[in-house]
């Protein structure tokens, strides 16, 4: 029995492993569970590996007390073991090297305005400037004495439900600060405003204002009301915007996965009468979005050649119907759609491994940026980065939220020179 587990145990590390760098589960087949399982292993064994290798020295030592390690089978499975951690050390000390690479792509995309800009803070060089701590406790990450955060704030409410935000500000907030509107993802239907609350922790002890705001889920609402109450959000960080030290006139959206497609639509469809039913004259106009692995393809999953069923389930939850049965909603919900001359400048992030939303789809959004000429944006395709890569204060998500850090304070550097505040 011991000999059936150890070997179980074995070959399940090695799929594990192949799963950070391949995803196992095929997006035009396999259902949205096998889909799902295959991204939560895929990033919690590649981006929580220090947890993982501990996790997997214990299960050794417990191995030890059997009579397992006497036998080939046991020494041979040891070798298999280590060998993928190797493996999956790796793909971080790979992780570990990106920062440089981005910086050479930001340069090449944005030139002076990119190399003029002095960051904050920087990402680790080495394993000695990992911050350890946030990796293996996360609140950490957002025990900062230099900021404040003050929880479930209510921004609006209607018979039968409330929606909330949290807001991380620094202490001092007698002056006006930039603001980040961020919007948390979970494929529309689910999700938590803790997301990325590493980021919003970081630019708030910058000196930054950071809103995280709630949305109503479907299959409750259909599109557009997730935008609709996103808006709302909006809408009420301006009213309130003195309270909290904000400058209203410069307030970035970013979001991740849902939430990235969510922060794309705010920046698209600024002053949108359509989308501000009881508040049409409200400004929600955005300075800049940063959008980390969004959604922004709509009709591809239901088309034979580019079948993707389980984004496709979700779609119709979201819209209550396919492109062919409410072809209006899913023109409407479509980012691209909305690109214009008056578009805000756009960072684009996906990861290269991402199980759950495929880089291409971000690409062509992307491209179609490029054809009107967007000022001021750029496209990062991150390799061996998994979907939501930015949630745990993880090395990953060390190593590039300095590069989403220094954007912002690149947009808004450029905000003040034109604005004649500097």
């Amino acid at each position: 029995m011991v000999t059936f587990i150890f070997l179980f145990w074995t070959l399940g590390s090695v799929f594990l492993t192949l799963n950070v760098f391949r995803p196992l589960a095929k997006r035009s087949n396999s259902s949205f569970r096998a889909i799902l399982v295959s991204f939560v292993l895929g990033w919690l064994v590649g981006d929580l590996l220090p947890q993982w290798i501990l996790l997997n020295l214990g299960l050794l030592l417990l191995f030890s007390f059997s009579d397992i390690f006497s036998m080939p089978l046991g020494w041979g499975g040891i070798v298999v073991h280590v060998s993928g951690w190797i493996i999956l050390m790796l793909r971080l000390w790979i992780i570990l090297n990106l920062p440089a690479r981005l910086k050479l792509k930001m340069e090449a995309q944005l030139g002076n305005l990119w190399t003029k800009i002095s960051p904050n803070f920087v990402p680790p060089r080495n394993i000695f400037e990992i911050d350890w701590q946030s990796w293996f406790n996360p609140n950490k990450s957002v025990d900062d004495p230099r900021i404040e955060i003050i929880r479930d704030r209510v921004f609006h409410q209607e018979a039968g439900f409330q929606l909330k935000l949290d807001i991380y500000r620094p202490r001092n907030t007698k002056k006006k600060h930039p603001g980040i509107l961020q919007i948390h993802g979970g494929a529309w239907i689910t999700g938590s405003k803790r997301q990325a609350s590493f980021l919003m922790a970081r630019m708030a002890a910058q000196g930054w204002v950071c809103f995280s705001v709630s949305y109503r889920f479907s299959p409750d609402i259909v599109f557009p009301e997730h935008l609709i109450d996103v808006k709302r959000a909006l809408r009420w960080i301006r009213n309130n915007a003195e309270e909290h030290g904000l400058d209203p006139d410069f307030i970035i959206a970013t979001g991740g996965s849902s939430g990235g497609h969510l922060a794309s639509m705010m920046a698209l469809t600024q002053n949108r009468a359509e989308f501000q039913p009881g508040f049409e004259k409200a400004d929600t106009s955005i300075q800049g979005c940063v959008p980390v692995y969004g959604v922004f393809n709509f009709t591809d999953p239901f088309d034979e050649k580019s079948p993707f069923p389980a984004k496709a389930k979700v779609l119709k939850i979201l819209c209550r119907g396919t492109p062919k049965t409410r072809p209006d909603c899913y023109q409407q919900i479509t980012p691209a759609n909305w690109i214009s001359k008056q578009t805000p400048p756009f960072l684009v992030i996906h990861g290269e491994t991402d199980a759950l939303i495929s880089a291409t789809e971000t690409k062509e959004f992307w491209e179609a940026l490029q054809n009107e000429k967007v000022p001021h944006s750029a496209f990062l395709r991150l390799p061996l980065v998994e979907h939501a890569f930015d949630i745990f204060p993880t090395l990953t998500a060390q190593c590039i939220v300095p590069t989403i850090a220094q954007y912002l304070i690149m947009l808004h550097e450029n905000h003040l020179n034109h604005s004649g505040e500097k």
